[in-house]
């Protein structure tokens, strides 16, 4: 068994502050560059959600105007309020609104074919 003595002891201990500053340091960016990254996928995976919620609520819309239902005139989901407006006289647009974006829904054709 080696024993250390003296300098040589002094040594090792700035030695092992020294890789450990390192591997804090290392750490430390790597946490800096995944927070903001992970914050900004957040925040995009919170604005497509609200582009399904807008798809969805425009097909639900179609769904009721090709059964004859009386079509919502808004729609809340998820704490978000859509507005929903049915453009033309013949219901060919549903036109679904929030804060900051409106979507559109064209439609081609209310009819269903059962079998």
């Amino acid at each position: 068994m080696v024993v250390i003595t003296g300098i040589e002891r002094l040594n090792q201990k700035g030695y092992v502050l020294l890789e450990s500053l390192t591997a804090f340091l290392i750490i430390t960016l790597c946490i800096s560059v995944y927070l903001p990254v992970v914050t900004d996928l957040l925040i995009i995976i919170k604005e497509e959600k609200k582009t399904v919620d807008m798809v969805r609520i425009g097909y639900e819309q179609s769904q009721k105007i090709a059964l004859g239902q009386e079509v919502d005139t808004s729609w809340q989901t998820g704490g978000n309020v859509y507005e929903i407006i049915v453009e033309s006289s013949q219901k060919k647009k549903i036109c679904i609104r929030d804060n900051h974006r409106q979507r559109t829904v064209e439609l081609l054709s209310y009819k269903i074919n059962l079998p």
